[in-house]
């Protein structure tokens, strides 16, 4: 097994969306320094490989299936850490869909899925994480918001309505929480090299194009690697940030400054 760094040594996280992209980076990075990760994602196929592949160095990872906007598969998905390792430690809200598409063409459903995933599935996983919390006497919760939580883009308001409303949620619940001794902040990252961002460049009709203007999309001139967003994760969950109460981490190569 890995040796351990010892950040968050003892300490058992629950990260959804962790099947992929920064979520599987940030499973791989708390298991690293120590935690012990349950992750939970809607794909099964993709779950039991990323477990598969983590437990081949760490012994202290679970995967359980699940939809955060059912607020039963939430409920499912947070018992299941605390019945496999004792308390919830840290809970990193991490899944979440992309949407492109103008206000005239966008319908109920998709709407609806973008708005459940990326903002009702953060309620779901806090509202049954806070017992736990509370009755352990504290704990990190970082929601995932985004860039375009904070500036805006042609043909995304589904996808900026639900990240401006997560920084906004996070915000209001960390001032509720943080009596409790447990600490809310967002992390909101840029253009990052995930599954998504390789399907838009695959589905392009011009998929070299389409690769040059996502690395021209930041001032910094390039994309994110997962392991660089989920370092973020890793400072807002750990001691490390013990004053930051309500932030929004903005790791963005430039982007919202520009």
């Amino acid at each position: 097994m890995a040796e351990r760094q010892g950040r968050l040594r003892g300490r058992s996280a629950v990260i959804t969306g962790g099947a992929s992209g920064i979520g599987k980076a940030t499973a791989e990075l708390f298991l690293e320094e120590g935690a012990k990760v349950t992750i939970c994602d809607r794909n099964q196929e993709a779950l039991e490989q990323t477990v598969g592949d983590l437990r081949k160095d760490f012994a202290d990872v679970i995967g359980v299936a699940g939809d955060v906007s059912s607020m039963k598969d939430a409920a499912l998905m947070v018992q299941s850490a605390i019945d496999s390792f004792e308390r919830l430690d840290v809970l990193f809200c991490c899944a979440g869909i992309a949407s492109v598409m103008p206000i005239f063409e966008l319908g109920e459903k998709e709407w609806d899925d973008v708005i459940g995933a990326n903002l009702k599935g953060m309620f779901t996983m806090v509202k049954h994480a806070i017992p736990h919390m509370r009755n352990q006497g504290g704990g990190t919760i970082v929601t995932m918001g985004s860039e375009l939580g904070i500036v805006a883009v042609p043909e995304s308001p589904a996808y900026g309505a639900s990240k401006g409303g997560v920084i906004s949620f996070t915000r209001s619940i960390a001032i509720d929480l943080i009596r409790y001794n447990i600490r809310v902040n967002a992390l909101c990252p840029g253009i990052t090299q995930t599954p998504l961002l390789d399907a838009e460049v695959t589905l392009s009709l011009n998929p070299e194009k389409t690769a040059k203007e996502q690395s021209e999309w930041a001032p910094i001139m390039r994309v994110a690697d997962p392991r660089e967003i989920a370092q973020g994760a890793l400072f807002l969950a750990c001691d490390e940030s013990s004053f930051a109460v309500g932030s929004s981490l903005v790791l963005d190569g430039g982007y919202t400054i520009r």
